[in-house]
Formats: structure tokens, sequence, C-alpha cells
């Protein structure tokens, strides 16, 4: 995704204006259902003219940042930027579906002996061989990573990883395919953190941005793991839905208990 904090942003009258536009409404100097100064007083401040200011609303219109209608100007809709991803899930299905409709590009792999931590986290044993694979996984509409992952998968499924590099799928499915499995379970967990300079250098984002940590262990038959993820996603970026629904033995006790 484009982010007007790139140099490329500043490097146009328009981007310099979207730019100082967007951090003051983020520092809350603009507040969410204000009105931003009139296109005179923007031209006047920046000392630009109309059109290169109608660029700039344009960009933050586009960004969801502010909505504009003609006599009535432009007014801020939120502080921080739509993201440009969501992902909206409930079944393995809809999984493997959002995998394959994005890019996953290997930035480096190793074969690993498990430590008691390492263990710990991929729920494996210790002194097991397993590859650790960084990848950053990218979507068709955006210019920069939606997310980084680190990977885990047995050692045995080497081969998998390599494929992934090349094909741009993700690992589990070269897995599925190379070995003819199905991924009948899909353990998640969702947590938060906040970028390292490595990590925002893979991300392309500053260091310290909040990040959307998504953790997940892929099992196929048996409670066979097959492969362990840990990925962080800019909060600017990519968005998280999912649906609950009331299972029809809760229906049947809650209507139980109110008759």
């Amino acid at each position: 995704m484009h982010t007007l904090s790139s140099s490329s942003a500043t490097d146009t009258k328009r981007g310099r204006v979207a730019f100082a536009l967007e951090s003051e409404i983020r520092r809350g100097q603009w507040a969410i259902g204000t009105r931003l100064p009139s296109e005179a007083k923007l031209m006047e401040r920046f000392g630009v003219g109309r059109q290169t200011v109608r660029d700039a609303l344009s960009e933050l219109k586009a960004r969801s940042l502010v909505d504009s209608h003609q006599g009535v100007g432009s007014v801020v809709l939120r502080r921080s930027p739509q993201p440009e991803y969501s992902q909206s899930l409930d079944s393995i299905e809809e999984l493997l579906c959002y995998a394959r409709n994005t890019k996953v590009e290997i930035v480096e792999s190793t074969e690993v002996v498990l430590g008691d931590a390492q263990a710990a986290l991929i729920g494996a044993a210790p002194g097991s061989r397993w590859i650790h694979a960084q990848t950053t996984r990218t979507a068709a509409s955006q210019k920069v990573p939606m997310g980084i992952s680190s990977v885990w998968v047995p050692a045995a499924n080497r081969a998998a990883v390599q494929a992934s590099g090349r094909s741009g799928l993700p690992v589990f499915l070269e897995i599925q395919k190379a070995r003819g499995l199905l991924i009948e379970r899909v353990e998640q967990v969702l947590g938060a953190s906040m970028s390292t300079k490595g990590q925002a250098r893979l991300l392309q984002c500053p260091p310290g941005e909040p990040l959307l940590r998504l953790q997940r262990w892929y099992f196929a038959a048996h409670d066979t793991l097959i492969e362990m993820s840990d990925t962080l996603h800019p909060n600017t970026r990519f968005q998280y839905a999912m649906t609950l629904r009331r299972s029809a033995g809760a229906l049947k006790k809650t209507a139980t208990r109110t008759e």
C-alpha cells in the first residue's frame, strides 16, 4: 500500500499538502466530524494552487480520512486510514481462498533444532528439526507487504518451502500438494505488537508501528501439525473480520431457561 509517510509522497506539492494534513488529523488537531480549512485558506497556507489543494484532498478522501461535498467542504471521518485489505473467515475453505489470492515471498529460511522456547511456541518436541522461514505476503492491490510471517514447518517439508519460493503460494498449500494432505483444523490466536527496526524494514513502515499479530497452527488428519505461522500486519493495511453464530444447542438451552 502506498503511504503518505514515504519519501515519494513528499516529492510533489500535492503529496506535501496531503502528508501535512494527514499528520494533523492523526494527532487530533482536526477532530472527527470537523471541517478542514477552506481551499482558499489551504492555498494561502501552503503557497500552492487550487488544483494542488483539490488533488491533496482527493488523496485523503481516497484513504477514507475525509469526505468532501461541494458547498460543505472536507469533513474528517477518521484519524487513521481505513485498512486496504479485510479478511473475513468463517471456514477453512475461505482461508484457503484468501491464501491463494495473496503472494508469498521467502526472505530467508534455515533448518533449526528446536530449543525449549521455540518448541513451546510451535507446540513441537524440543530437539526436533524444523525449517524456519521468514516470508512477506502481498495482496494484488498493494505495493508493499500487508504482512510478514515467521513460518515453521517440519524439516521433512523443506521442498515445500522451496516450492513456495517459486510459486508464491503459502508453504502449507505446497505441503498439501506435495503430500496429498488436507488441512482439517486451524487454530489461531490474535494479539498485538509494535514493529521493531528489522520488521519495519521488511514491512516498509515506521519503527514502532502498531501491528496485528496473528498466530496460526495448521493440522492435517490425526492432529498432525504441518505448519505454525506467526504473522504481523500493520494496522493500516489489514483488518480481520469474523462472524460469531450461536450454536443450535445453545439456542435450545436458552429457550428452555426462559419458559
